[in-house]
This record gives structure tokens, sequence and C-alpha cells, in this order.
């Protein structure tokens, strides 16, 4: 009988991305099927991409009791349907609850080392599922993993979305997301307008931004001029849109991850977090930061120095350059 693991996780979209090879050989090496219980919308990107068998969205009011006080009679059966439960989280009292109130295994994972461990994230997950004795050390399976995966085959609807459809033949499309989940890791906004300028130049109309919700200050500068933007999309919306992409330009965010992860050619512009532990994962990803002698200070630091040099001495050209190596601009 194949074995039902359940994931508990709590983390945002580039947290559960980089997630996804720990995941994907936790699934493969003991064929076990995974549910995910994380936040909706993530938890249909995850099964999009094959690397679970279901999931269920963790906002439900009905698993409130998850993590305080006495779970009800639903969350219990719910448990009960699980052989192992795997906790991704730092918190002591999540585990102690899920021990408490029911006997299933459970395995608790931490999302992250500590920092002043300079091991990837990936890496580290991998490493604690081998540690806890859930995988073995397969490390050809865990680069296939890390390698990114096809969709379940599922398509996009959005009006928005057919436009890029409708590109001629060998034209090509540069997506630029210009945020990030902090405004410190941001290069800045008027930086990519050149960008896309430069890009423009050679294939005109082949640029487009892609704005979340809290981009409130690149949206202005991005409206003012005539520039394709795509807003607000939601993250199947997002998905589509990458999927036409020739090459994405982020910053470290979780859209960057999923880029790398969907094997799309990704650029991704870091300044005070530290590529050791956040670069994206995939076979096509270009990494740039400037000032290597600078020590990343985002995890430890709760501002960057006054001359953040470490972003702000990506130049243009650099950007230029690494977008030459993946399409012929």
């Amino acid at each position: 009988m194949r074995e039902n693991l359940l994931i508990i996780h709590q983390g945002a979209l580039g947290d559960l991305i980089l997630s996804f090879p720990a995941l994907l050989s936790l699934r493969e090496q003991r064929k076990a099927s995974l549910c995910l219980l994380c936040s909706n919308d993530l938890g249909r990107i995850a099964y999009r991409f094959n690397v679970v068998d279901a999931y269920v969205p963790l906002e439900s009011a009905r698993f409130s009791t998850l993590f305080s006080g006495e779970m009800t009679p639903f969350v219990k059966a719910f448990l009960r349907d699980y052989d192992t439960i795997v906790l991704i989280s730092f918190s002591d009292r999540i585990e102690q609850q899920l021990r408490r109130n029911q006997g299933r295994p459970v395995v608790r994972i931490h999302p992250r080392p500590p920092v002043e461990e300079k091991t990837h994230v990936t890496l580290s997950l991998i490493g604690e599922l081998q540690a806890s004795g859930l995988i073995g050390n397969d490390s050809g399976r865990v680069a296939d993993a890390c390698g990114g995966r096809r969709q379940r085959g599922m398509t996009g609807g959005h009006d928005q979305n057919s436009r890029i459809g409708d590109r001629g033949p060998g034209s090509l499309l540069y997506l630029i997301h210009p945020g990030a989940g902090s405004p410190r890791k941001r290069w800045p906004i008027e930086n990519f307008v050149q960008l896309a300028v430069a890009i423009e130049r050679k294939h005109f109309r082949d640029v487009a931004f892609v704005l979340g919700p809290a981009e409130a200050d690149e949206r202005a500068v991005l409206k003012a001029g005539n520039i394709q933007v795509y807003d607000d999309c939601n993250l199947m919306d997002l998905t589509t849109l990458l999927e036409g992409a020739s090459c994405y330009i982020g910053h470290d965010s979780g859209v960057t991850h999923l880029a790398s992860f969907m094997r799309i050619p990704t650029i991704a512009i870091f300044g005070p977090s530290d590529p050791k532990r956040w670069s994206p994962t995939g076979a096509s990803v270009k990494v740039l930061r400037a000032a290597e002698n600078c020590p990343p200070c985002f995890e430890t630091d709760s501002g960057n120095c006054s001359d953040p040099q470490c972003l702000k001495g990506v130049s243009l050209d650099m950007v230029l350059e690494a977008v030459r190596d993946f399409t012929p601009i």
C-alpha cells in the first residue's frame, strides 16, 4: 500500500519553491503520496508542477485549532489519514501540538539553516530529510529534482495572457519583475526601464513587466511611460506568463524562484541577501551581485548600509551581458 505523507508548510512562495527539490526527492524515493497543507494559491502551484499529489488550503477555518488549543475532531480525523507528518517550521509549539493530539510520527524540518551557515536553503532541507531517515543520500535524484519540473498540462485562461501567445514566430518575450518582498532587495525601477529600452531596440514590443499588489512605487513609474505591464496577476496567471517567456529578470524573490524552477532562463539581481543561501535553483540561472567583498546583511541587520554597492553596483551593462548570454539581442 502506498505511503501517505502530509507536508505542513507555512512559508511564502520563495520558501515553498526552494523546498520543491526536497519534496520531490521525498515523494520519489519513498514512492509516497504527498499532500501539502499550505496556503491555497501555493498549493495550486505545487500541484500544477506535480510536486505533490494533493493540497489542502491552510487558511480554512477548519484548521485553526491545528496551531492552538485542543484540536477539533475534524482535524484529528484529518491527521489520522496520514502515515507520517512532515512539519516545515521553526515552531516547537506546533510540533508539540501535533505530537500531543495524534499518534502519527511527526518530523520537524527547519525552513532554513542558521544564518552563520553558508548552506543553500534547498540543500539544508534535503540534508534534514536525510538526517531524519526519510530519504537516502541519492545525489542523482536530488540533482534531477533541482532542475525543475514540467506542469500537469494545465493551461491559463486570462485574456491578457492570450496576447502573449499572439506574438509572431521566432519572437522573444523578456519578462521583468521589478518587485521583491523587501524594498531593501530592489534594483532601482529606473534601471529596469533603461534595461527594457535597451532590449526593445532589437525586439520592439517584446519586453513586459509583471507587478504584484505591493509594487506601488514601481507601478507609478511604469504607468507614466508607454510600457507593457501585467498588473496584479495571481499566481496561476503569472505562471502562464512565464510559460511564454524566453528570459526572466528579477530580484531575490518568490517569482524569481518560480521562473528558475520552470526552467526559464533566469537573471537574478542580488543585493544584501546571500546568494550562497538563496540563489535560485535550476539549469539556466545567472546571479548578479556587485561588491563581492561586502558581506550579505539582509538576515543580520535591520537595514542596508548607507551605500549598498552590492546592489547599486550592478550596472545596466552587467544585466545586458547576462541577457545576451541567454538570448541573441
